[in-house]
């Protein structure tokens, strides 16, 4: 199964569009990476300040080939100014997805 890697900081919100700019700027390097999957960055609606990043890979062992290749250091430095006393890091294997359709002309085609 996949897994998410899951990312959070405190951001000063003097620096969110940077840190917004930042991670664009990392994820279209990661992009094509192998076993990488996709990349989401989300706010905290109560406390703005919060931010985590979610990555989706195909495997730990692929994330980890990545994160702990110096290139990585390099494609993410962009970020490490804003989160380097806050930044905390998880890795969860997904164990059930569940999708969510509004209506039935919502379903995927059976076939």
């Amino acid at each position: 199964m996949s897994i998410r890697v899951i990312m959070t900081a405190t951001i000063r919100p003097e620096d969110f569009e940077a840190f917004e700019k930042a991670y664009i700027e990392v994820t279209s390097k990661v992009r094509g990476t192998p076993g990488h999957l996709r990349d989401e960055l989300v706010q905290d609606t109560s406390d703005p300040t919060k931010y985590a990043l979610i990555a989706e890979w195909e495997s730990e062992e692929l994330f980890r080939t990545w994160a702990d290749d110096p290139e990585h250091m390099r494609q993410s430095a962009a970020m490490f100014p804003y989160w380097a006393d806050s930044f905390r890091r998880s890795i969860h294997e997904v164990r059930a997805t569940l999708e969510s359709y509004r209506t039935p002309g919502d379903l995927p085609a059976a076939g």
